[in-house]
This record gives structure tokens, C-alpha cells and sequence, in this order.
């Protein structure tokens, strides 16, 4: 728990206005050349990573496991986000999303064998993808600058935020959340998380080759193909203003018809 709320601390940190020692706020243009300096050596540093050590490890995960267990394995993974799919479909005013996600979590918990067959769908249950970065956007809480984190990889502020706060509703977690002491719960914490990240490096694995490939500079390709994927999160907020200008318009046209 203490790891959650320091990392949550920082990521607070990351997402306040960058500000010199003297407290005055930074030009833009000055924090945009500083954060790019650091995005490229960042960017590098997980490249080699990712070239060295993860990618071989996804390659020999793949070799030896098949498509049908690779995809209990996604199934299994994506049946722990279900809590925080229900929350945040509870926080965004989604009653019936937020109902399903309860709902298919429970039946393919059981059912499902933990998740691994999504059994859900199969009766009609509708998968309603949602995160807290979802939420601060529809509040319209600024994104923040891109920034690429130790291993993580791209990422924005509320990004950062979202997925920290985002993480403290996974079930294994609180399985786990008294037996910490234990070296069984610490390895099967770090285990799983591993084999998360192996099992979706190793899905999509195609895909970041043929990127890689066609960029002829492999860091922008992919800041840009990020940073594409946020807009989505700004219409969120875009919306909720035009339905806000909508109902304000109304109110007063109303209004007027009385007078």
C-alpha cells in the first residue's frame, strides 16, 4: 500500500506546473525542449530494454505457449480491469455500463474460470471499457505534457495518474493486501504482473515490428501515434461543454417564452 501512495504522490507531482527554483513558471518553449531532451533519452533507454531483454523473453513465451493459451492469459488479465471499469462507469454517471461490468466480472469469475473465457459476452454482456483517466477528461482535467516513463513507455501526466489510480482497484492486489510479508504473495505479485506485460508484448509483437520498420525516426512515429490516441479523451470534455451550452441555451430560450 505504501509503494501505491508514494507512486500516486509522484505521478500528483508530474502533473502540478513545471516551475524553475525560484517558483516562477517555465516558458513553454523551454520545458517542451527540456522534456524532449529527456523524451529521446528516456525513449532510448526503453528501446534497449525492450530490444535486450523484453522482447527476446516475449519471442521465447511465444515459441513455446500456443494462440489459445496466450488468449486465457489476455482473458485472465483483462477480467481483473472489470472493477475499474464498473467504478468509473459509476463515476461518469454510466448506471447500466457500470452494472454490466459488475455483471461480467462476476460471471466469468466463476463461470468463466477466472476469467480466462469470457463467457460474459457469449450471454450478451457487453464489455464497457472505462479508466479514471476517462474520468478526469470528462471533468476536463488537463492531459499535460507527453512524457515517456522508465519501462512504462509514452504517457501524459493524467495518464500516469489514471493508471496508478486505476491499478489500486485490481482484485489481485487486494487478494494480496495482507500477506505482503509473505514471499509466496510478493512473487506471485510480481509474477503476474510480469507475465502481463510478456503475454501483451508478445500479442503485439507484429505489430511494433512493422512500426519499427516503417519509421524513419521510430521516437516521433510513436508520440505521434499516442498522442493521435488522446484526442479521443478530449472530445470526452468537448462534449460535456457543448451538452453544457446546449442546456444553458434551452434554460434561457425557456425563459424567455415565459416573459
Amino acid at each position: 500500500m505504501k509503494n501505491k501512495i508514494i507512486l500516486l504522490s509522484v505521478l500528483f507531482l508530474l502533473a502540478s506546473c513545471a516551475t524553475n527554483p525560484n517558483g516562477t513558471k517555465m516558458k513553454i518553449s523551454d520545458e517542451e525542449s527540456k522534456l524532449e531532451i529527456y523524451n529521446r533519452a528516456m525513449f532510448n533507454f526503453n528501446y534497449q530494454f525492450d530490444k535486450m531483454v523484453l522482447k527476446p523473453v516475449a519471442k521465447g513465451y511465444k515459441s513455446v505457449t500456443t494462440q489459445s493459451i496466450r488468449n486465457r492469459v489476455t482473458n485472465f488479465f483483462n477480467n481483473l480491469e472489470e472493477p475499474a471499469y464498473a467504478i468509473n462507469n459509476l463515476l461518469q454517471g454510466e448506471m447500466k455500463s457500470s452494472g454490466l461490468s459488475v455483471a461480467r466480472f462476476a460471471v466469468n469469475s466463476t463461470l468463466g474460470l477466472l476469467g480466462t473465457f469470457d463467457v460474459a459476452e457469449g450471454w450478451g454482456l457487453e464489455k464497457k471499457k472505462n479508466s479514471f483517466d476517462a474520468t478526469m477528461a470528462l471533468y476536463c482535467t488537463p492531459d499535460g505534457p507527453f512524457i515517456v516513463m522508465p519501462i512504462l513507455g509514452p504517457s501524459t501526466p493524467r495518464y500516469l495518474i489514471g493508471w496508478g489510480v486505476d491499478s489500486m482497484t485490481d482484485p489481485m492486489y487486494w487478494a494480496l493486501w495482507d500477506k505482503q510479508d509473505e514471499d509466496w504473495a510478493v512473487a506471485l505479485s510480481y509474477g503476474g504482473t510480469a507475465l502481463k506485460y510478456i503475454n501483451k508484448r508478445a500479442e503485439n509483437m507484429s505489430l511494433l515490428d512493422s512500426l519499427e520498420e516503417g519509421s524513419v525516426d521510430y521516437y516521433a512515429t510513436i508520440k505521434a501515434a499516442f498522442m493521435q490516441n488522446r484526442q479521443k479523451f478530449q472530445s470526452l470534455c468537448d462534449s460535456k461543454n457543448t451538452e453544457s451550452q446546449a442546456t444553458a441555451s434551452y434554460d434561457f430560450d425557456f425563459e424567455d417564452e415565459e416573459d
